[in-house]
């Protein structure tokens, strides 16, 4: 194990490899297998690294292909890594090591999904690669590599002493700022140099494990794409006018219909009908294919998009205008705080547990904001447009989350309200019912079923007035209307299609209060930690739009079929609220116990928020990466800056390096 001194040393110099090289267009590299010897550095020990790459990939799935080379030629090391990857068709779970051995630089490129953290992958390089190479050692400095991303992936050494992990996150943090300048400058440079997706070749080659993971991967990713491009967009819209931005509604609205396409499978995939294994390979191919054409159609109108923004050249005006919006905040966030308090007090717990926390998201948003948009201003005196148009978009969707959490506490305030009005006639209603039921199903051959039916329906609505203490007025009316739903099926046999569909009608008003609130709250939570939230919850979100959707078009015209898609859309959103939340308290463990208040602040909560994508201090949330089958604690890191109207050009790779 190196020293700390040496392995700041060797951060640091990862940290000043991120200054501008060269300018001109990277020469692509096709490598030719795992090792790719262009400087005569392996000599007859090709065979040892090629058994470390075999061993890595065997355990964990990854993919390592070293480049040995004289020099860069004059070209960016980053560039160079990035775009040879690119070209080469590497995949997500892919890392390129490159080593110059004349130049002495070194450095790798990884995509944006890549299983290890920027901090696991810094800590490789400084403990395995670089003493290694600084002695000339080329081939153990691959095999160390191979053998420090399996104990890596492994968790195995990965906690370090607690001084390393502080001195590691400071050192990081100095570099952020030059880091997000660069991003800005090079995002659309080489835009093909975005995380890549297995062609279709390559992905008959996968494991059906690895297939659904890069599934999950760009189900997540494309639909933060979608959700920043839309928030982009309405800036925009709001701006120039429907007619400058129509380009860019069809083109969101094609990658919209993509990405629900293939959430609608990814819920069949999750349902609990098995799918054979080919059948299985075949949706989770046809999601892959969705989603890479999906991002094409925003890719291809990033750069008019951008042209027609141009915040650099107008960044004093949309400071002024951002401030303004702003200074409007702190009295709005103080009556949603007031409001939720009343809510909390009035009713149960659960009835306010998605906006628990959106006064303090809307303050840490804020907050950051200001920060950035200070950092604007100053920007603008030193005539640096590029820097100040990147702090102002962070700064624009910061401010949009701040305004979106206050109006969701606002608007759960009234559709409780609402719903706790509405609550004791609900109950009267289905009491009735149940005894009408239990009335007709005595004098009917076969009533047992029915009257087993009007029987639970009363003890709900029993168990409901019952209730000590405050309610969630929601969820009761939810329960009651799920045990109502059930008599009335039972009833279909004893009753007329006529009567059904008057019962239906006069259910499916409240059944489609509570879908709509709650689908509305988690459609709010997720777009305000969508940098945590995975595809579970993003899944049943969708799959709950389209069932609310279906329900409200039949709504007046055939009310008995929109009840049970009512019915379902709220199940699923209910499901989705669950899995969201778990997925963001996994991202926040194990220094975030759940007891409310803001857990993160500054560019800590924009990374929750989704307003830079990923960690700038080497992955965030304990370091949790993508496994086979969803998401598991912690977060993804992709490329250190603010989202931006496009797809998966629009978001970058990760790398570092530096000289030995």
């Amino acid at each position: 194990m190196r020293s700390v001194r040496t392995s700041l040393a060797v951060l640091a110099a990862a940290a000043l490899a991120l200054v501008p090289g060269p300018a001109s267009a990277a020469a692509p590299l096709l490598l030719s297998g795992p090792v790719t010897d262009r400087a005569g550095a392996v000599g007859d020990r090709e065979d040892d690294v090629l058994a470390a790459i075999g061993d890595l990939e065997e355990d964990t799935g990854m993919g390592l292909y070293v480049a040995y080379i004289d020099d860069f030629g004059g070209y960016d090391p980053q560039d160079w890594a990035d775009t040879t990857a690119v070209d080469s068709d590497l995949g997500t779970d892919d890392l390129l090591l490159a080593v110059a051995i004349d130049e002495r630089r070194y450095t790798w490129s990884v995509a944006a999904g890549f299983p290890l953290t920027d901090s696991q992958l810094n800590r490789v390089a400084a403990d395995r690669i670089a003493p290694e190479l600084a002695d000339g050692n080329w081939v153990e400095a691959a095999i160390g590599a191979a053998e420090g991303y399996r104990a890596a992936y492994r968790g195995e050494g990965a906690s370090g002493g607690s001084s390393f992990v502080w001195i590691l996150v400071l050192l990081l943090a100095a570099a952020a700022a030059i880091g997000l300048y660069l991003w800005f400058r090079n995002r659309r440079r080489g835009g093909g140099a975005a995380a890549p997706v297995p062609s279709p070749a390559k992905r008959q080659k996968m494991t059906t494990e690895r297939l659904n993971a890069e599934a999950n991967r760009l189900l997540v990713e494309t639909d933060d794409a979608i959700r920043t491009s839309e928030q982009e967009l309405g800036f925009a819209e709001a701006e120039f006018g429907a007619e400058h931005t129509a380009a860019f509604t069809a083109a969101l609205a094609a990658a919209r219909t993509g990405l629900t396409e293939s959430f609608k499978i990814r819920q069949e995939l999750d349902d609990d009908v098995p799918e054979t294994e080919p059948q299985r390979r075949q949706m989770l191919s046809a999601i892959v294919d969705r989603l890479v054409e999906a991002n094409r159609e925003l890719d291809a109108k990033a750069d008019d998009f951008d042209r027609l923004r141009d915040l650099g050249r107008r960044a004093p005006e949309a400071v002024a205008a951002l401030k303004e919006r702003g200074g409007a905040l702190p009295p709005r966030i103080a009556e949603a705080r007031a409001a939720l308090t009343s809510l909390q007090d009035r009713y149960a717990e659960s009835a306010s547990a998605t906006v628990r926390d959106f006064p303090d998201t809307a303050e840490d948003r804020l907050r950051f904001a200001q920060t950035s948009l200070n950092g604007a201003d100053q920007a603008v005196a030193a005539d640096d447009r590029g820097r100040a148009a990147l702090l102002l978009r962070a700064a624009e969707e910061a401010t949009a989350q701040a305004e979106q959490a206050v109006d969701a506490v606002a608007r759960r305030s009234g559709e409780l309200d609402a719903a706790a009005a509405q609550l004791g006639a609900v109950l009267d209603e289905a009491e009735a019912n149940a005894g009408e039921a239990g009335r007709a199903a005595a004098g009917a051959p076969d009533g047992e079923a029915v009257a087993a039916q009007a029987a639970h329906l009363e003890a709900v609505v029993a168990e409901v007035r019952a209730a000590e203490g405050p309610v969630d007025p929601l969820a009761a009316t939810a329960r009651v209307e799920r045990a109502a739903a059930e008599l009335d099926r039972g009833l279909e046999a004893l009753r007329g299609a006529v009567a059904g569909a008057r019962r239906a009608r006069a259910q499916l008003d409240q059944v489609l209060l509570s879908a709509r609130s709650t689908t509305a709250a988690v459609e709010d939570y997720v777009n305000t930690n969508r940098g945590a939230v995975g595809p579970e919850a993003r899944t049943r979100l969708n799959e709950a739009r389209i069932q609310l959707d279906r329900a409200l078009a039949l709504q007046e015209d055939d009310p008995a079929r929109a009840l049970p898609l009512a019915q379902r859309a709220d199940e699923l959103a209910n499901a989705a609220a669950a899995a969201a939340q778990q997925d963001v308290q996994g991202y926040l463990a194990p220094t975030y116990t759940g007891g409310g208040g803001s857990p993160l602040g500054g560019s800590a909560g924009a990374m929750l928020g989704g307003i830079l994508l990923g960690g700038m201090f080497g992955g965030g949330g304990g370091g949790g990466a993508y496994r086979p089958g969803g998401f598991a604690g912690g977060g993804r890191r992709r490329s250190a800056g603010p989202g931006s109207f496009g797809g998966s050009a629009t978001r970058g790779r990760r790398g570092g390096g530096g000289r030995f």
